[in-house]
């Protein structure tokens, strides 16, 4: 009996505990901080809203970068949350859309590298031509061709699988420095015809010019 009326009272929860709202979730997650370091997607209820961080859990939903989502979400008021847990809990309901992020076109072209981190000078200027079929970046290193994919999340960018060539050249110090800093990228950011990209830690790495 006791276990009975345990059930009653949770499937007679008052309605007014219960609220669907709609929510926007971005194509890719972002360091953020709560209670401690953690990672968080980023939402919004309207299109014209900013991006804001969220630092919970959506029951039911497994995020996948790359798309950008349209939720239906329960929220639930928590009684008696613990000291640092959310006072509302989030269920899906429905996934209302899930769109593939298309490859910025601004960004699938020829760069030529203008400066990269820790040369004053480069003596032969690497180039950057982005593909858009099988994620592929190619070009010249400064002494030898190369050839590289990228991983692409929103503005966040990684570039792994790379490779070069084997010709030796007086000068290898642009090639040297290029070839090693490619790693360490994380994201890249479009100014007029130039091309920026940064490590995790916001510090530019590489600026490219457009051909």
């Amino acid at each position: 009996m006791k276990y009975f009326i345990l059930f009653f009272t949770l499937a007679c929860t008052s309605t007014s505990d219960l609220q669907s709202k709609m929510l926007i979730v971005a194509d890719h997650v972002t360091d953020c901080v709560g209670v401690g370091p953690q990672t968080c997607m980023l939402v919004k209820e309207s299109p014209e809203d900013e991006w804001t961080y969220f630092y919970d859990q959506i029951e039911g939903f497994t995020f996948e970068p790359g798309y950008t989502y349209e939720l239906l979400v329960t929220e639930i008021k928590v009684d008696k949350p613990a000291a640092d847990a959310s006072s509302i809990k989030y269920m899906l309901k429905e996934i209302v859309s899930k769109v593939a992020t298309a490859v910025p076109s601004d960004l699938m072209k020829e760069w030529t590298v203008l400066k990269l981190k820790g040369l004053d000078q480069i003596s032969s200027s690497p180039t950057m031509t982005f593909y858009e079929e099988d994620n592929r970046l190619a070009g010249f290193a400064g002494c030898n061709n190369y050839f590289s994919t990228y991983e692409l999340s929103g503005k966040e960018i990684r570039f792994e699988k790379t490779g070069s060539t084997r010709k030796l050249c007086p000068d290898m110090s642009s090639e040297d420095s290029f070839l090693s800093l490619l790693p360490k990228v994380a994201r890249y950011e479009i100014v007029k015809k130039e091309l920026y990209l940064y490590d995790q830690n916001d510090e530019v790495l590489i600026i490219a010019l457009s051909n």
